[in-house]
């Protein structure tokens, strides 16, 4: 079973997840976090979430009157406003193209990486036009 995100925005108390599978930047996320820091500030390690994992993997049960974990991400997960998001996220993306940087020792995930974060923004903007907040979900 392999990790990875999934990205996420929050409106009015209601999450909306792209569902799609994102391994590299699941992999290479503390990689992710520096460049972020170094290029707008804002750490990308600080918008993963763990609300999904913690529940499926743990023996926790999910509140009374809450159906999935998306409703309790909603309500205590970490979240970052879908403008900074995209600054965020942008930032990076172009720094990583500018710079051609390596993801990964033996073998460079760096198509991957690049596809996954073009994905992200895009949902990230979603985000950021309705005035909602974004996340990333560690999904299991």
């Amino acid at each position: 079973m392999s990790t990875v995100l999934w990205a996420n925005f929050l409106l009015n108390g209601i999450v909306t997840s792209d569902e799609s599978d994102k391994p590299a930047l699941h992999k290479h996320a503390t990689k992710l976090d520096g460049i972020c820091l170094d290029t707008s500030k804002l750490s990308f390690e600080a918008i993963c979430d763990s609300t999904d994992v913690t529940f499926n993997l743990g023996d926790e049960e999910l509140p009374e009157g809450m159906a999935s974990t998306n409703e309790v991400m909603a309500k205590s997960g970490v979240w970052m406003d879908g403008a900074e998001a995209v600054r965020m996220l942008t930032a990076a993306l172009a720094h990583i193209q500018e710079k051609q940087t390596r993801f990964g020792l033996l073998k460079n995930d760096y198509e991957q990486v690049v596809s996954e974060l073009e994905e992200s923004i895009t949902h990230a903007k979603a985000a950021a036009s309705s005035g909602g907040k974004f996340n990333f979900s560690i999904v299991m």
